[in-house]
């Protein structure tokens, strides 16, 4: 009577026949491993092995930096209802959070700071809204990479953002840009866009000292791109 559908049968025969003498095997399954989530997990190890540290920022910022360190012609996100001022828009941009926490670092007298972040940036054109993956990072003072100690210049960011590239498969396809319309956060004398195969992906350079006297390196690639 209790018999109705084929597991009960199952179960009757693991009863009868005993549950240890049936032989177990692991499920058989096709799995893959996703493309960008390896090279997100590569450049992380990448970063990581030439002496920066990974940080995790708010991706909500104040509306007067949401667009920081960007150029186009998209609007900002903002939050209908934000819990604070400080915090009631998405970033444009990752570099305004990295210096949020190089400033927090500052403030607790650590001035060597060489970090990176990889995550979501949000953007509104017209009615159509937007998220991208990109990856940014900041240096200051001295630079460890092992025994060896440097001063950080604009040449140590160039060479990080170089080994990245070419650890990436993209030796040889990639050069630096030197343009006028360059974002107004960054230095004009020491700043330049990342180009990969003749298309713009990000850009790199000196924080201009009007926006912070020290001297800070920054660049910022869109992983999309």
């Amino acid at each position: 009577m209790d018999i109705n559908i084929k597991e009960d049968l199952i179960e009757e025969v693991g009863r009868i026949y005993g549950v240890n003498n049936i032989e177990g095997k692991l499920p058989m399954s096709p799995t893959k491993l996703g493309s960008y989530d390896k090279v997100k997990r590569q450049i992380r190890n990448k970063l990581i092995d030439l002496g920066l540290n990974e940080t995790l920022s708010y991706v909500l910022v104040n509306e007067k930096e949401a667009k920081d360190f960007t150029n186009d012609n998209t609007e900002i996100v903002k939050l209908l209802a934000p819990m604070s001022e400080d915090r009631n828009a998405l970033r444009h941009s990752i570099l305004p959070s990295l210096l949020k926490i190089y400033e927090y670092n500052k403030a607790h007298y650590n001035k060597d700071v060489s970090i990176f972040e990889i995550g979501k940036t949000f953007y509104k054109k017209g009615e159509k809204y937007g998220e991208e993956n990109g990856i940014a990072g900041l240096m200051t003072g001295n630079y460890y990479l092992g025994i060896e100690k440097k001063q950080v210049d604009f040449y140590i960011i160039k060479g990080i953002v170089e080994e990245l590239l070419d650890y990436l498969g993209y030796g040889g396809r990639y050069s630096f840009i030197v343009k006028e319309e360059m974002p107004k956060e960054l230095h004009p004398g020491q700043s330049a866009l990342i180009s990969v195969n003749n298309d713009v992906i990000g850009i790199i350079g000196k924080v201009h000292p009007q926006k912070i006297k020290e001297n800070i390196y920054v660049f910022e690639i869109n992983l999309e791109k």
